[in-house]
């Protein structure tokens, strides 16, 4: 069987992990591809070496050419970056320098990004309905909500979307409570980077009231739950997931990452950039352990400083194993295996509504607690959710879909009213000098908007 998986970045060693760690796959062989011909060779080395010190039931080779990488895929793993970090650079310091959030999936950081990664992503989902039809795209890329609603809506492939931030709220929980995660079942509603877990079973019984009441014990055995004020969450009634916090605080994250002396997407781009010349000097001398160890300094540093800046702290949470999280490899080699051995699985992902949040459209892309089989992937119905929730669902869907039709059209107009339905503009001026500036700044790497 084999795997494509679209964008040799940095996280490419995650994916290689954890199908290495899925032997029951009869996975045979994985296809690397990116535009990036340099990064393309880099990781192609790296992860042939690495899946090779693992014993990795599969072989590893890189493709340049899309289709010949696609061709016959049973799966299709999509994490492409279009413009890579420099583009990132751009999509937060844009609306910074206007006093609004610049974060790279949610509102105009997030836009910007999906102006440009639409494009590329449905280009990318018409080779695979030509040379892969029968595949099933398991989409990383963000701003993964939008992306997967773009290729839902103007192609034949099937998708599924997958985000390791509720995964990663769930495997906490779960932890919390004292109990296997496969023992304790979590309802989570919303879109991608805008949702909450709003029950908790445990052997019948909802232990959400008492997270609720416990959530400073929460916040201290978990760094993610500290983004929150635990009277804010017990009012809001709901475990929020942590990017959230954009919408709740937006003034206080704007104020810490301008305090901080730059955006996240700056200190990304001096670690990748450093991390990948660091890569072509180990490689192209023969050592690979040196080159292993380098990507391992760099991961462990990204995820040390994962979310310090909007936290307005140095630091975040250190690992001594850059591979001990499951993150979103383990939710899509969930989804493979389901698929594979027929074993519906319930898991967290971003598919098609059909009714489960019942505010938003059926053909709407939410993020919901789904079951995964065979046929892909089922949203359970979530049930009545409180007012405050559904009002900013509803606004950041309408942002999502019109964000579609930008990046689809190349409508100007609809690239303004997306910005301007956003919570975190929410201002028709503030909209169209958001939507200018993002024109000129990235010239050649969005469509022409008319």
């Amino acid at each position: 069987m084999k795997l494509t998986l679209l964008g040799a970045g940095v996280r490419v060693p995650f994916v290689l992990r954890g199908l290495a760690e899925r032997r029951d796959l009869g996975l045979t062989e994985v296809v690397l591809h990116d535009v990036d011909q340099d990064r393309l060779e880099l990781m192609g080395a790296l992860g042939a070496h690495l899946t090779t010190t693992w014993g990795a039931p599969y072989d590893v080779r890189a493709d340049p050419d899309l289709r010949a990488a696609i061709a016959g895929a049973s799966f299709v793993y999509s994490a492409v970056r279009p413009g890579q970090e420099a583009a990132r650079v751009v999509d937060e310091e844009v609306p910074l320098a206007l006093g609004v959030l610049g974060q790279e999936t949610t509102g105009p950081g997030g836009f910007a990004m999906a102006m440009r990664t639409v494009p590329a992503m449905l280009a990318h989902a018409r080779a695979i309905e030509e040379v892969a039809p029968d595949a099933l795209l398991i989409c990383f890329t963000n701003p993964v909500g939008i992306v997967t609603q773009a290729v839902r809506d103007h192609t034949s492939v099937r998708v599924v979307g997958i985000c390791d931030g509720p995964s990663s709220m769930h495997r906490s929980v779960a932890a919390f409570l004292g109990r296997p995660r496969e023992q304790v079942h979590v309802d989570y509603a919303g879109l991608n980077h805008c949702g909450w877990i709003h029950r908790v079973l445990v052997d019948g019984r909802d232990r959400l009231p008492e997270l609720l009441d416990r959530y400073e014990e929460l916040a201290s055995a978990d760094h993610q739950w500290r983004l929150f004020d635990p009277t804010l969450v017990r009012r809001i009634g709901m475990l929020p997931m942590e990017y959230l916090s954009f919408f709740y605080e937006p003034e206080r994250t704007v104020a810490n990452i301008r305090a901080s002396g730059e955006s996240r997407a700056i200190q990304l781009q001096a670690l990748n950039d450093a991390l990948w010349r660091s890569l072509r000097e180990r490689i192209e001398a023969g050592d690979m352990p040196g080159a292993v160890a380098a990507w391992e300094r760099a991961i462990a540093e990204r995820g040390a400083t994962y979310f310090a800046r909007e936290l307005g702290e140095g630091r975040g949470a250190d690992t001594d194993d850059v591979f001990d999280d499951e993150g979103y490899q383990g939710v899509a080699g969930a989804v493979m295996t389901a698929a594979v051995h027929d074993r519906p699985a319930t898991l967290i992902l971003d598919t098609v509504n059909r009714g489960a949040i019942a505010t938003l459209g059926d053909d709407d892309v939410v993020e919901v607690t789904s079951v995964s089989d065979r046929h892909g992937a089922h949203a359970l119905a979530q049930g009545e959710l409180p007012a405050h929730a559904t009002d900013l669902l509803e606004r950041v869907k309408a942002y999502e879909r019109l964000t579609v039709e930008a990046a689809v059209t190349g409508s100007a107009a609809a690239a303004r009213d997306a910005l301007a339905q956003h919570p975190l503009v929410a201002r028709a001026n503030l909209a169209s000098q958001l939507v200018d500036r993002y024109v000129e700044a990235h010239a050649g790497l969005w469509p022409a908007l008319s």
